[in-house]
């Protein structure tokens, strides 16, 4: 009888345990034509799948036939540097916008998403444009990594690099929690971040401080997680794709001698602040920025203070552009 009870006691919780986890995300589109057709870009066919891309391009007279590449981070697709890119056509650049794998409107393909599968998109991507000449890059984030060890394995394709609050140096709150390494386990991971991050990761993040400005996200980060494979995308870079103590990376990059540029935020929760000291030191001869006031969205939240910044950096590099100021005060 009581082997029975017990037997009954975990069909009971097993039920309850499985039939959230389908029922959550029986809504989501799939991700197909019929999707993509919505794009506001192109198309580029990689080795992992279909990857979207928008141009934004300066007005012809005003081209000066450079190009910057711009690597969003985790969550937020392409469009988080829509303001950044508007400044720097308008002093000539051709501006690139990729969606990484798993977001906005690229595929979200199996495998691990990890440093070689990132560092290979962005490869792929550059040579399927046939972007043969060495470009600009920057990234924010989880993209300012990327494009780190992007820059660090092929410095010959890289003019200038600028990172905006770059992950993978000292990121807030602490490493190896039990959530995490929850997170990291087979269906036990799979469960939680289906029940409980896909709730949290369509709350919208208010800045942190008053003075962190409030320059509009000019998108809707909401949409991408209607179709199916966003989530797991998600959860598959927390699990392969470390965002901490990658120091190496970050040494080699200052090895590899490209002129770079590094903007971190005094207000940022999420990409510590001591990260810029930790950068100066592995890597001294990349120019460190602090804005006191910025947070991990300051690249929109305060556009009109970064994008001097950017223009400053790529001005220096871009014959006929060494004249473009940088802002007075970097401070708030």
């Amino acid at each position: 009888m009581f082997k029975k009870i017990l037997i009954g006691i975990g069909v009971v919780l097993a039920a309850a345990m499985i039939i959230p986890f389908i029922w959550i995300g029986m809504g989501d589109k799939p991700f197909n034509d019929e999707a993509r057709a919505l794009a506001p870009g192109e198309f580029a066919e990689l080795s992992d799948g279909k990857l979207h891309y928008v141009w934004v391009e300066p007005a012809p007279e005003q081209a000066n036939g450079e190009t910057v590449v711009m690597l969003h981070g985790l969550y937020v697709p392409h469009f988080m540097f829509a303001q950044n890119a508007e400044a720097l056509t308008g002093a000539g650049y051709r501006v690139l916008l990729p969606d990484h794998y798993g977001h906005g409107f690229s595929d979200r393909p199996g495998g691990k998403y990890n440093r070689d599968f990132f560092v290979g998109e962005v490869s792929e991507l550059l040579n399927e444009l046939d972007l043969n000449e060495p470009v600009y890059l920057a990234g924010q984030s989880t993209g300012g990594l990327i494009a780190a060890q992007y820059t660090a394995e092929y410095p010959e394709r890289v003019k200038g690099l600028m990172l905006i609050v770059p992950a993978g140096i000292r990121m807030h709150g602490e490493a190896d929690t039990f959530s995490s390494k929850l997170l990291r386990t087979p269906a036990i991971g799979d469960w939680m971040w289906r029940i409980l991050a896909r709730p949290a990761l369509r709350e919208p993040s208010p800045p942190p401080c008053d003075a962190c400005g409030n320059g509009p996200l000019l998108g809707d980060p909401y949409v991408q997680a209607d179709y199916r494979g966003y989530f797991p995308a998600m959860l598959n870079i927390l699990r392969h794709y470390p965002l901490r103590d990658q120091d190496e990376d970050y040494r080699a990059l200052g090895v590899a001698g490209v002129p770079t540029i590094a903007l971190f935020g005094g207000k940022d929760d999420t990409v510590h602040i001591d990260s810029a000291d930790v950068l100066a030191s592995i890597a001294p001869g990349i120019e460190i920025v602090t804005i006191e006031n910025g947070d991990h969205a300051m690249n929109f939240r305060q556009a009109e203070l970064i994008n001097p910044v950017l223009l400053g950096f790529l001005g220096d590099l871009t014959p006929g552009l060494s004249d473009v100021a940088l802002p007075i005060s970097l401070e708030d």
